[in-house]
Protein backbone atom coordinates (compact mmCIF):
# COMPACT_ATOMS: atom_id res chain seq x y z
CA UNK A 1 0.00 0.00 0.00
CA UNK A 2 3.12 2.71 0.40
CA UNK A 3 4.48 1.58 -3.10
CA UNK A 4 1.10 2.50 -4.54
CA UNK A 5 1.11 5.75 -2.70
CA UNK A 6 4.07 6.68 -3.16
CA UNK A 7 3.95 6.14 -7.32
CA UNK A 8 1.00 8.29 -6.74
CA UNK A 9 2.69 11.09 -5.21
CA UNK A 10 5.55 11.22 -7.82
CA UNK A 11 3.40 10.72 -10.57
CA UNK A 12 1.18 13.98 -8.80
CA UNK A 13 4.74 15.79 -8.47
CA UNK A 14 5.41 15.08 -12.14
CA UNK A 15 1.83 16.59 -13.57
CA UNK A 16 2.46 19.28 -11.60
CA UNK A 17 5.54 20.14 -13.06
CA UNK A 18 4.56 19.56 -16.47
CA UNK A 19 1.80 22.06 -15.71
CA UNK A 20 3.95 24.63 -14.67
CA UNK A 21 6.95 24.49 -16.70
CA UNK A 22 6.94 22.36 -19.85
CA UNK A 23 3.08 22.70 -21.03
CA UNK A 24 3.44 26.23 -21.66
CA UNK A 25 6.85 25.93 -22.82
CA UNK A 26 5.84 23.89 -25.32
CA UNK A 27 3.35 26.25 -26.19
CA UNK A 28 6.17 29.07 -26.31
CA UNK A 29 8.29 27.42 -28.69
CA UNK A 30 5.57 25.99 -30.97
CA UNK A 31 4.00 29.76 -31.32
CA UNK A 32 7.28 31.80 -31.69
CA UNK A 33 8.80 28.87 -34.42
CA UNK A 34 5.18 28.59 -36.06
CA UNK A 35 4.62 25.33 -35.48
CA UNK A 36 1.44 22.96 -36.18
CA UNK A 37 0.52 21.72 -33.34
CA UNK A 38 1.24 17.98 -35.02
CA UNK A 39 4.68 18.99 -35.55
CA UNK A 40 4.74 20.52 -31.81
CA UNK A 41 3.80 17.17 -30.50
CA UNK A 42 6.01 15.34 -32.72
CA UNK A 43 8.83 17.17 -32.00
CA UNK A 44 8.83 19.08 -28.60
CA UNK A 45 6.85 16.53 -26.83
CA UNK A 46 9.31 13.74 -27.54
CA UNK A 47 12.08 15.68 -26.68
CA UNK A 48 10.31 16.45 -23.21
CA UNK A 49 9.65 12.96 -22.76
CA UNK A 50 12.89 11.71 -23.46
CA UNK A 51 14.44 14.43 -21.78
CA UNK A 52 14.01 12.42 -17.99
CA UNK A 53 15.64 9.11 -19.83
CA UNK A 54 18.64 11.35 -20.85
CA UNK A 55 19.37 13.19 -17.67
CA UNK A 56 19.03 9.59 -16.05
CA UNK A 57 21.34 8.08 -17.85
CA UNK A 58 23.89 10.66 -17.84
CA UNK A 59 23.53 10.45 -13.41
CA UNK A 60 23.66 6.72 -13.91
CA UNK A 61 26.60 6.49 -16.31
CA UNK A 62 28.69 7.75 -12.92
CA UNK A 63 28.59 4.81 -11.04
CA UNK A 64 29.72 0.87 -11.57
CA UNK A 65 26.29 -0.42 -12.60
CA UNK A 66 25.64 2.40 -14.55
CA UNK A 67 26.09 0.75 -17.83
CA UNK A 68 24.00 -2.14 -16.93
CA UNK A 69 20.92 0.45 -16.04
CA UNK A 70 21.93 2.24 -19.10
CA UNK A 71 21.09 -0.93 -21.48
CA UNK A 72 18.59 -2.13 -19.79
CA UNK A 73 16.65 1.41 -20.12
CA UNK A 74 17.64 1.42 -23.58
CA UNK A 75 16.24 -1.93 -24.11
CA UNK A 76 12.99 -1.49 -21.50
CA UNK A 77 11.88 1.69 -23.53
CA UNK A 78 12.64 0.87 -26.94
CA UNK A 79 10.60 -2.43 -26.36
CA UNK A 80 7.94 -0.93 -24.54
CA UNK A 81 7.41 1.22 -27.47
CA UNK A 82 7.68 -1.44 -30.06
CA UNK A 83 5.25 -3.55 -28.58
CA UNK A 84 2.93 -1.63 -26.15
CA UNK A 85 2.38 1.61 -27.76
CA UNK A 86 2.26 0.40 -31.45
CA UNK A 87 -0.17 -2.61 -30.25
CA UNK A 88 -2.39 -0.11 -28.90
CA UNK A 89 -2.28 2.38 -31.74
CA UNK A 90 -3.63 -0.44 -33.94
CA UNK A 91 -5.42 -2.13 -32.41
CA UNK A 92 -7.72 1.66 -31.04
CA UNK A 93 -7.08 3.09 -34.74
CA UNK A 94 -10.39 3.90 -37.00
CA UNK A 95 -8.61 3.15 -39.77
CA UNK A 96 -6.62 0.10 -40.86
CA UNK A 97 -3.03 0.86 -39.83
CA UNK A 98 0.20 -1.30 -41.51
CA UNK A 99 3.38 -1.13 -39.72
CA UNK A 100 6.28 -1.85 -42.09
CA UNK A 101 8.78 -4.43 -41.43
CA UNK A 102 11.73 -2.02 -42.19
CA UNK A 103 10.44 -0.10 -39.26
CA UNK A 104 11.15 -2.46 -36.68
CA UNK A 105 14.21 -3.88 -37.74
CA UNK A 106 15.70 -0.14 -38.37
CA UNK A 107 14.93 0.31 -34.61
CA UNK A 108 16.20 -3.37 -33.31
CA UNK A 109 19.37 -2.69 -35.16
CA UNK A 110 19.73 0.95 -33.86
CA UNK A 111 19.60 -0.53 -30.18
CA UNK A 112 21.80 -3.14 -31.12
CA UNK A 113 24.22 -0.45 -32.62
CA UNK A 114 23.62 1.52 -29.36
CA UNK A 115 24.32 -1.05 -27.26
CA UNK A 116 27.51 -2.33 -28.55
CA UNK A 117 28.43 1.23 -28.83
CA UNK A 118 27.93 1.89 -24.80
CA UNK A 119 29.78 -1.29 -24.03
CA UNK A 120 32.50 -0.19 -25.54
CA UNK A 121 32.99 2.96 -24.26
CA UNK A 122 32.23 1.36 -21.07
CA UNK A 123 35.15 -0.61 -21.51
Amino acid sequence: ILCILAIVIIFKFICSTVDEYIAPSIVYISEYFKFSESLAGVTLLAFANGAGDVVTAIVASGSKEGVSYNVGALYGAGFFVLTLVIAMTIFNSPKKIVVDKSVIYRDIGFYIIATLFTLFVAY
